[in-house]
């Protein structure tokens, strides 16, 4: 490990000590269940759109789009493609009237649509698995940003599992101290400094930053010119041998051959190769025969798959082409994941709640599509820089110290982000990106936490548990929620490395995000646009919809979770197999609930007995709801008491 960036850590220490102070501000104006779940609806709208993306930016994001294209080329751009998508859905056809509708969270919202006790419960149980799933990856970046910037850990542990358990703490400190008015505040902050973060590494790269090596010449970024070189050759990554495979002179000359290949646009490829291949000859001599090494090797398009199994023939990839990360299925079904998955996220659907309008919420959509899409736009593009800035700093003796490379290319892409901004700018660029990596955590962890919250303290504790609940009894079994939920994220995020998850894929957290995306598009999509665009869904259909939707996705990303660790054979024929094949549910999981609502809902028949009242409440404006309250939606309404006044 490296020296400790002190720079880098004194901006996260401001960042952590800016946030609990926030929060220990907003303590005063945190007295009822509006306050802590919905800071008392009264956040405008460009502030709220702020929030929203801090909150919906996530570790994925600010780490996991430019990490995907640096791994996987085109294909990792259809991550931004879809996340910045996604809110087209959000706009059109579910803010407004998720907000007119009123309440608190998405199992209000489904209790008051379809009026039974189990529609809410149903709908707590996918916010749980929804925000867990999404936890996941915040923790596992939580981690990973931990060890390139500190390397160290603390009590024993190891800089990973420190990483997990500061963070996990921070999080919960500030979420159950501000609630949501100290959250919201804090994800403003958040947002604007991870935002800040990533154009700032971009125009460093584009300018050329503080250090020597970002100074030279072949670092400076030139989007066309650098994607035609990375785009010559074919696309390369690490990869993972056991010493006695590498003991196989025929495995040993394939890797020495893909060395020679990332090689290509290195000042001396020769002595490149000579070098890397010095390195793995010495992990060879000193390793046992189980031991794995490092290595690069040429990445196989899959949209080939067929072709080559009938044709025996074993296609490489080019950066510039889709087919690294999945074939055609599982890229279409991970974009639909992405673009509906958004509609789907309980954090992010509870924050247009705390509009104070119908209105306000569409605005606020408005500004969150300029924020992401600008975003969205940079971080590809920091991707691309990377894959020529990290290789000709490896090649010249310039790359951080705190990562592995092999052949040139970073072995855990997920540490694009911190280790391309310690080439352009040195401890002052890394400080400010680690702070907006810790940002983009703080800020996605606590509107998961705060969703977790309310969905047990409010869907649960105070309409079942005890209805007669105090306001400061309501407030503290939504602390207390946070407190646990914060414990659990810090379990999933040590269990990750503990199980072997982090080595099984690439570019790991903006795959882990994708199936949160997928679950939310499951399990609340389809409800969601059933039970605000067509009257005749009844609770029935909507459950069978979540159930369908909702635990198919979590079965599948388990099976094909499974079959990447080795737990299932992947390659077997029949369900199992295919199931464990699939990295992504939704193409089948969405229609197959959509399905489900319409199929049931016909079959049932059984409509709420207010179902124009709430249908008014959804679709109505605020004229429209009133005459409809005092009976003046109605011919006759206009002529009531029309006989006193002559």
């Amino acid at each position: 490990m490296g020296d400790l960036n002190v720079i880098a850590i004194v901006l996260v220490v401001i960042l952590v000590a800016m946030t609990i102070a926030l929060s220990v501000f907003s303590r005063r104006f945190t007295r009822t269940t509006a306050d802590f779940y919905l800071a008392g609806r009264k956040v405008g709208s460009f502030a709220n759109a702020s929030a929203i993306s801090g909150d919906y930016l996530s570790a994925a994001s600010f780490l996991g789009v430019a990490a995907a294209v640096y791994a996987s080329g085109l294909d990792g751009v259809w991550y931004a493609a879809g996340f910045a998508g996604g809110f087209m859905v959000v706009v059109f056809f579910i803010a407004s009237p998720l907000r007119r509708f009123g309440e608190y969270t998405v199992p209000d919202f489904a209790y008051g649509r379809f009026g039974t006790n189990r529609m809410r419960l149903t709908a707590v149980l996918g916010v749980l698995a929804t925000c867990l799933f999404y936890m996941a990856p915040q923790m596992y970046g939580a981690g990973t940003t931990w060890n390139v910037l500190v390397g160290a850990g603390l009590f024993g542990l190891d800089g990973y599992n420190t990483g997990v358990i500061v963070v996990g703490l921070i999080i919960m400190i500030y979420v159950a101290v501000g609630g949501m008015k100290g959250t919201t505040l804090n994800q403003i902050i958040q947002f604007w400094w991870l935002a800040f973060a990533m154009i700032l590494t971009l125009m460093f790269v584009t300018f050329g930053g503080f250090t020597d090596t970002a100074k030279d010449e072949v670092m400076r970024f030139d989007y066309a010119e650098f994607l035609e070189t990375e785009s010559e050759g074919y696309l390369m990554g690490p990869g993972v041998l056991t010493v006695e495979e590498l003991q196989d002179p025929e495995v040993y000359a394939q890797a020495e051959l893909a060395m020679t290949e990332a090689a290509r646009h290195t000042a001396d490829p020769e002595q490149f190769v000579s070098d890397e291949m010095a390195k793995i000859d010495e992990a060879i001599a000193a390793g046992a025969p189980e031991d794995t090494v490092n290595v690069i090797v040429f990445q196989k398009n899959k949209l080939h798959s067929l072709k080559n199994e009938l044709l025996g023939t074993d296609d490489a990839v080019l950066f510039n082409q889709p087919g690294h990360r999945y074939d055609g299925f599982n890229q279409f079904s991970m974009v639909l994941a992405l673009v509906l998955g958004t509609a789907g996220l309980p954090h992010i659907l509870n924050r247009y709640y705390t509009n104070p309008s119908g209105s306000a919420a569409r605005r606020s959509t408005f500004w969150v599509l300029i924020f992401i899409g600008v975003f969205y736009i940079v971080s590809p593009m920091v991707g691309l820089a990377g894959r020529t800035i990290v290789r000709a700093a490896v090649d010249s003796g310039g790359a951080p110290a705190n990562a592995a490379y092999v052949g040139g290319l970073l072995v855990k892409s997920d540490a694009l982000m911190p280790t391309i901004a310690q080439i352009a700018g040195g401890e002052i660029l890394m400080g400010i990106v680690a702070a907006g990596a810790f940002a983009a955590m703080f800020s996605t962890v606590a509107g998961l936490l705060i969703a977790s919250a309310s969905a047990v303290g409010h869907d649960v504790y105070e309409k079942y548990v005890n209805p007669d609940a105090t306001e400061k009894q309501k407030v503290f079994v939504g602390k207390a929620s946070v407190v646990f939920f914060a414990l659990l994220a810090m379990v999933i995020g040590y269990l990750i490395p503990a199980t072997g998850l982090n080595t099984a894929y690439p570019a790991l957290i903006a795959m882990m995000v994708t199936w949160a995306f997928a679950v939310g598009a499951g399990a609340f999509v389809p409800m969601l646009l059933t039970g605000i665009w067509w009257k005749g869904t009844t609770e029935r259909g909507a459950i069978a919809g979540m159930v369908v939707g909702g635990g198919g996705s979590v079965l599948i990303i388990f099976m094909n979770m499974f079959g990447a660790l080795g737990v299932i054979d992947a390659t077997q024929g029949g369900i199992v197999g295919f199931l464990a094949s699939l990295s992504f549910p939704t193409l089948f999981t969405f229609p197959a609930a959509v399905l489900a609502i319409i199929v049931v809902s016909k079959i049932d028949g059984k409509l709420p007995k207010n179902v124009d009242e709430i249908w008014m409440r959804i679709h109505g404006n605020a004229h429209e709801r009133w005459e409809k309250e005092h009976g003046l939606d109605k011919v006759s309404g206009l002529f009531a008491g029309g006989g006193d006044k002559k």
